[in-house]
């Protein structure tokens, strides 16, 4: 019984560093986002990410942390405080960040009347300009624009508005042009365009911006972007020809120390489901990776690298080193649950062995015992022979097979005892009577 215990004890101690090595394996990891509070859209695309890994059971789990700003989602970054953050391209350029997903780009377009104020860029140093937001704006990359023109930052006039009143001010005519910014194929910008257009009764115009491409070399922030004939709908169609303009892109980033076979695999199941965060969240547009082939000024992370190259690796690939370990492992023990039962099982055989030899030794001095007094000291050993297989039975120390032997042989002992202790009676009177009889005259 203690050999089968001990085997048991370190069968389950195996079972438990088993157990515990497939979970720290399988368990899903999570990763935490830095996103400001401003960016409340990208608060809804990564909610809805939380909820869609989760009841998919996915491998990677995401969990939102608020913060201020880009300065403090950066410095959360560098701190390891969190593995991921949502930047804006020109914050996404800054601290060592690597780009993990483009999650959208957002383009300038820059609406006005025709025959107004603003018919170009350059003009919109000549009157106001209504821009759309429903948070704070952040100036900077709007600022290096004008500066490009040979506006100072200070001369420009600018109104932010919530989209709701931006057509309103545009109908009222207290902006002379109106920026939108969001991806061009959102709905929200249309709504603009369409709004704006009903608002001067179709008379506007979508100016291009002509130096997009030299603004984009100058400020890696930024690039050119192709806007559809007819991109925003409308008839006529709207803008009526393609024309360029400016955007920046919103990006998932991490550090160089974001391990890289978890990044590939949170960008594989975030691209699984990104169609369904794009029709559950208006104006999410729909994440990418970066163009690994094309020139760029910002670091592209190896995680997203080793996923668009195929490289990523899958489970057995990522733990092999831990299954041939594991392997050896179980064999050890396999090994040692053998020993601990050979252990046990010899010192049963020998326990048994040994009294068994004894008792054999007792039914031959038995059989040729030459006197009582022989036959009496093999009987008291007998009995010593008895208790001592008595206690060894009692710890388990003896086999089933064992016992059944001593039952056999005890059982045989006690028989050539009483037939030898008769025979000696016998011989005894035997000797007697012949005595008796030759001694008489």
């Amino acid at each position: 019984m203690r050999g089968f215990l001990a085997a048991c004890a370190v069968a389950l101690a195996a079972f438990a560093l088993v157990a515990g090595a497939v979970h720290f394996a399988l368990h899903p990891t999570t990763f935490k986002i830095a996103i400001p509070s401003v960016n409340t859209l990208d608060q809804r695309v990564f909610g809805q990410a939380t909820d869609m890994l989760r009841t998919s059971r996915s491998p990677v789990r995401v969990e939102v942390v608020t913060v201020e700003n880009a300065k403090a989602a950066l410095e959360q970054l560098a701190a390891n405080k969190v593995q991921l953050a949502v930047l804006r391209s020109d914050s996404a350029l800054q601290g060592g960040a690597q780009t993990v997903l483009i999650l959208r780009r957002e383009a300038a377009v820059l609406i006005a009347p025709k025959g107004g104020k603003v018919q170009k860029i350059a003009d919109v140093a000549n009157g106001m300009l209504g821009i759309a937001a429903d948070g704070p704006i952040d100036g900077a990359l709007l600022g290096s624009v004008l500066e490009y023109y040979g506006i100072a930052r200070d001369k420009a006039k600018y109104l932010p508005m919530p989209n709701a009143e931006l057509v309103n001010a545009f109908r009222q005519k207290k902006v002379d042009a109106l920026l939108a910014v969001g991806p061009i194929a959102s709905k929200q910008v249309s709504e603009i365009v369409s709004e704006a257009a009903r608002a001067v009764k179709g008379a506007i115009t979508i100016i291009e911006i002509e130096e997009a491409d030299a603004i984009a070399k100058r400020i890696p922030a930024l690039e050119k972007l192709e806007v559809e004939q007819g991109a925003f709908g409308g008839r006529p169609p709207r803008p009526p020809e393609g024309i360029d303009t400016l955007a920046f892109s919103v990006r998932l980033v991490a550090t160089e120390k974001g391990d890289v076979d978890k990044i590939a695999e949170l960008v594989k199941q975030l691209y699984l489901i990104r169609q369904n965060i794009a029709a559950a969240v208006p104006g999410a547009g729909l994440m990418e990776t970066p163009d690994l082939d094309d020139p760029t000024p910002f670091l592209i992370h190896a995680g997203t690298r080793a996923y668009v190259n195929g490289d990523e690796k899958n489970i057995f690939d990522r733990y092999s080193d831990w299954i041939y370990f594991g392997a050896f492992f179980m064999s050890g023990i396999g090994s040692a649950i053998a020993a601990v039962f050979g252990y046990f099982s010899g010192s049963r055989v020998d326990a048994g062995q040994a009294q068994l030899r004894k008792l054999q030794e007792l039914l031959a001095a038995a059989r040729a015992a030459p006197d009582v007094s022989t036959l009496d000291r093999v009987e008291r050993d007998a009995d010593a022979t008895f208790d001592a297989v008595y206690t060894h039975g009692t710890k388990d120390e003896l086999s089933a097979s064992a016992l059944t032997s001593f039952n056999l042989g005890f059982s045989e002992l006690h028989r050539c005892i009483a037939a030898r202790r008769f025979r000696l009676a016998d011989f005894r009177r035997d000797l007697a009577r012949a005595c008796g009889s030759g001694a008489k005259p």
